[in-house]
């Protein structure tokens, strides 16, 4: 029997519509009742800019319907690259449907890639200049999400950026959703602090989502360069004296 990601329309509603079958099979996996908001969308894509010449290489984690994909797909220049990477098999099937007919994915089709995979698999061989995550960290447990921030930071180029949501009113939702979901939060909570300390970060609330979201931005520190001074003799050090 044909599934529900091979009868949707590959259009912006036939998405809301797979999203919302899908959070009603596993909400666990898709973290909302809906597809990011277009105002968290371009709060989530808005580092995404052309600072330099040199070709971008952009990952996106957790691509669902491709609602933060097409915003990212309208900021990408001619020679830029975009890494798609959805775990659920159905949300993927439908977005590399959508890439032929949607206008916004359409134009850069090209330079667009889908794989339906798991962030911890991805070789660490890859490199990224900006990451753009759409997964729920609030539904997965303290190592799960030390997992996947460790797979982030190691594919990510010194001076990259990664870019992602948390919910506010977690404690509210902890009333409805139970202990097991207020522990997976504070656990989760408790990894990403550690990680957002590796970087500089920056974070804007966006109240017109469903539910309202912070989009953080953290920035990848860039090496030291080694003081040459360290190894070798500096001429204008003053001489040690006993």
């Amino acid at each position: 029997m044909t599934n529900l990601a091979a009868r949707v329309s590959p259009t912006r509603w036939g998405g809301h519509a797979l999203f919302a079958a899908e959070a009603g099979r596993d909400l666990r996996t898709t973290g909302a009742i809906a597809p990011s908001s277009p105002r968290l969308a371009r709060a989530l894509t808005a580092s995404i800019a052309r600072s330099t010449d040199a070709a971008l290489s952009i990952l996106e984690v957790g691509a669902g319907t491709g609602a933060l994909s097409r915003e990212i797909a309208a900021r990408i220049g001619p020679d830029d690259t975009l890494t798609c990477i959805e775990r659920n098999p159905r949300l993927a099937e439908y977005l590399r449907g959508a890439i032929g007919v949607d206008p916004a994915l359409r134009a850069r089709a090209g330079r667009i890639v889908i794989h339906q995979a798991d962030i911890v698999d991805l070789p660490a061989t890859d490199r990224y200049d900006a990451i753009v995550v759409g997964v729920p960290f609030a539904n997965f447990t303290e190592n799960e999400t030390r997992a996947i921030c460790d797979a982030l930071d190691g594919v990510l180029e010194p001076g990259g950026r990664i870019t992602y949501f948390s919910y506010l009113g977690g404690a509210a939702v902890d009333r409805f959703a139970g202990d097991r979901h207020r522990r997976h939060r504070l656990g989760s909570a408790r990894a990403l602090a550690e990680f957002r300390a590796r970087f500089r970060q920056d974070r804007v609330t966006v109240w017109t989502n469903l539910p309202p979201a912070y989009a953080w931005t953290l920035t990848k520190p860039v090496a030291a360069q080694p003081d040459p001074r360290v190894d070798g003799e500096n001429p204008c050090a003053e001489p040690i004296t006993a």
